[in-house]
């Protein structure tokens, strides 16, 4: 197993959280973010007109938090429209023009043609691409997974994420193997299931290579996603939990 890289828990940051951050110093949301690593600032759960401040809200509340922008698309499992999809490199540019943006902003992989041009607005900013592909039907094969890390690399993105749909209690193994092959390769790698049965592997997959897992703040926005004050429990006593077995008799306290 490999556990020694520093993890990151991401929580997800929508209109209902920053607001409620943003009003009362003593929310318990705020707490909530103060567990996590790294900020999921979800610009797709927003208003348009308030993109280009988003990041300089966050950093105002959590400056120390690293932040990922994500703006997911329906078939993804997000809110904005599959057909306005090549509308987005307008929209992050006006994000990267801004005084504060994000380290990281992530792109779907089957949005890979835009890849060239969001990297080449990015890097002077110095925000690196995540490039992450939702599967809420299976988790591929290893044959389908390493064509997928193979894709990432090819394009020159400095991060991985796959979330798959779980569907026994073995199935996340191809994503363990998955992490252990690929994700020194990256600098940021996550590679989970959803599902009831993939909760586990959210924090055993930080085990066996991964440095990146994601956590919900108030409402679960995936499968099986388990709230960040419980994952950052389980981190906080990350060592002496060695196997799934423990991690799982762990969350069922929650």
């Amino acid at each position: 197993m490999i556990s020694d890289s520093p993890k990151y828990l991401v929580g997800l940051v929508g209109p209902e959280v920053l607001e409620a951050a943003e009003k009362d110093l003593f929310h318990a949301v705020r707490l909530d973010l103060d567990a996590c690593g790294a900020i999921e600032i979800r610009y797709d759960f927003f208003k348009e007109s308030d993109w280009v401040n988003l990041s300089e809200r966050v950093r105002n509340i959590v400056p120390d938090k690293l932040q990922i922008g994500t703006v997911r698309l329906k078939r993804d499992g997000g809110r904005f429209p599959d057909a306005r999809s090549i509308e987005r490199i307008a929209l992050w540019e006006k994000v990267l023009g801004a005084k504060q943006v994000p380290e990281w902003l992530d792109l779907e992989r089957d949005c890979l043609s835009d890849f060239k041009a969001l990297n080449n607005m990015a890097r002077p900013k110095g925000t690196s691409i995540l490039v992450s592909e939702h599967n809420f039907v299976r988790i591929p094969s290893e044959m389908e997974l390493e064509a997928f890390a193979d894709d990432v690399k090819r394009m020159g993105a400095q991060g991985l994420k796959i979330a798959a749909m779980s569907n026994s209690d073995c199935d996340c193994d191809r994503l363990y193997k998955f992490a252990k092959k690929f994700a020194k390769k990256f600098q940021m790698f996550a590679a989970f299931g959803m599902g009831e049965t993939g909760k586990v592997s959210r924090l055993w997959s930080l085990k066996e290579g991964a440095n990146l897992t994601y956590g919900s703040i108030g409402r679960s926005e995936a499968p099986g996603q388990i709230d960040v004050s419980v994952m950052g429990r389980a981190l906080d006593q990350f060592d002496s939990l060695n196997s799934q077995m423990e991690i799982l008799a762990f969350l069922n306290q929650f």
